[in-house]
């Protein structure tokens, strides 16, 4: 199979501190007035190389500021490698931010006829694709409207869909899918499917790691702007698990000795906790409808988390992640909330956070409620609870003899002979 995207020893450097003067009288008296600083440069990328084949796809992972954005927008074209070089031997599509490309006084309809012209199709061509494109965005009422006029949501899916129907040989998409609701995300995943299955190659970046195992044949993990891993998704995940574990256990020894918090070992009796502990569960409760404590719930009930936390003065935020697992470490739900702040308001340096699920439609078993704090750029842990709040699934539904029924997921199959 032929390559179609190659990176031959592509490294990006940027200066660090540019000057910012509005004219060149300004800049002129600034240096006759001050020593001039010296230039800063740092390198979003070191020598990162590899090879892409026709049809296959690749996901690109790592912590915020490691280089990942960068590398994208040099393989859409979108500047120049300080040193080493990119070749593509195909047509690229990118979706690299949100409404990037559109310009907000054109319409909708008019921006895709833009977008589709500068991506080589002629205007007949771009005609044709039109409905469609229209169609999958369900901005029908709304196409002929300025951008400007456009929420989020709109943008994502009229971006999206003109990304994937410009019959583009490959994709280039940095983590715009999470942005939009839940339904038009699981639209978006289920037409890249389709875009992989007819041969066509993609290179996405995500902090969803189940959209990057789903959809992608290998991975990058990169580190410091260099790639510090590189092979199979699921290696690639526990890989970059294990990264961020060490990088969150160096910032809470740093942390610990600069603030003289005490460094709380990682095992615990129950389970596992990790973080730097600068925004801290004190407590978490598993409660009832009449806000009692307990350890058992039916299939269907609901249930209540309280999260008791502390902060340092210089946490100001968190990002928090909730979900629910098996005993073998299967997910069964999981939601995050990208800011707490932007939720609740200032938070107070020491409160409780509550987060109602409104059915546990669980089959019988042992579960764990598992929960993070985190910056609100993801970067590293404040204080990770795994396997540490443990609560039973029962049921009073009777046993039936003629089927038997596998997974956590409590649907009931009811079968008839028509």
């Amino acid at each position: 199979m032929k390559d179609i995207l190659v990176a031959d020893r592509v490294s990006k450097r940027f200066r660090r501190n540019p000057d910012r003067y509005a004219t060149l009288k300004e800049l002129l008296i600034r240096r006759l007035r001050a020593k001039r600083v010296a230039d800063e440069w740092f390198w979003a990328l070191k020598d990162v190389s590899f090879r892409l084949q026709r049809g296959c796809s690749i996901g690109i992972i790592g912590h915020n500021g490691a280089g990942k954005s960068t590398l994208l927008r040099l393989l859409c074209g979108l500047g120049r490698p300080t040193t080493g070089n990119i070749q593509c031997m195909a047509g690229v599509g990118s979706l690299l931010e949100l409404g990037g490309g559109f310009q907000p006084e054109l319409s909708g309809r008019e921006n895709l006829m833009t977008a589709g012209i500068l991506s080589g199709l002629r205007k007949k061509q771009v005609e044709a694709l039109q409905e469609d494109i229209v169609a999958f965005a369900e901005l029908e009422a709304f196409i002929d409207q300025p951008v400007r006029t456009y929420s989020s949501g709109m943008y994502l899916r009229l971006a999206f869909a003109s990304a994937i129907r410009m019959n583009h040989d490959i994709l280039v998409i940095d983590e715009v899918l999470a942005v939009g609701d839940h339904r038009f995300q699981t639209k978006c995943i289920d037409q890249l499917k389709e875009f992989r299955r007819a041969g066509k190659t993609l290179v996405l970046t995500s902090h969803d790691l189940e959209q990057v195992r789903s959809l992608c044949d290998e991975v990058i993990v990169l580190e410091e702007g260099a790639i510090a891993y590189r092979g199979d998704p699921e290696n690639a995940v526990h890989y970059y698990h294990e990264l961020m574990r060490q990088r969150t256990e160096k910032r809470a020894a740093e942390t610990s000795s600069a603030e003289g918090l005490p460094h709380e070992p990682s095992e615990t009796r129950q389970g596992e906790r990790l973080g730097t502990f600068e925004a801290a569960m004190e407590q978490v409760l598993l409660l009832t409808d009449t806000n009692e404590r307990a350890a058992t719930w039916k299939t269907g009930d609901r249930l209540t988390v309280d999260i008791h936390y502390r902060r340092l003065p210089n946490v100001q935020d968190v990002a928090i992640l909730l979900g629910i697992y098996t005993e073998t470490n299967v997910k069964c739900f999981e939601t995050a909330l990208p800011s707490a702040r932007d939720l609740f308001g200032p938070l107070s340096e020491t409160g409780i956070l509550r987060c109602v699920l409104s059915g546990l439609w669980l089959h019988p078993g042992r579960y764990y409620v598992n929960l993070g704090f985190y910056p609100t750029d993801w970067s590293y842990t404040y204080d990770y609870h795994w396997q540490m709040h443990p609560f039973w699934i029962v049921s009073d539904e009777p046993v039936d003899r003629f089927q038997s029924v596998s997974g956590p997921l409590a649907v009931h199959p009811l079968w008839s002979r028509l």
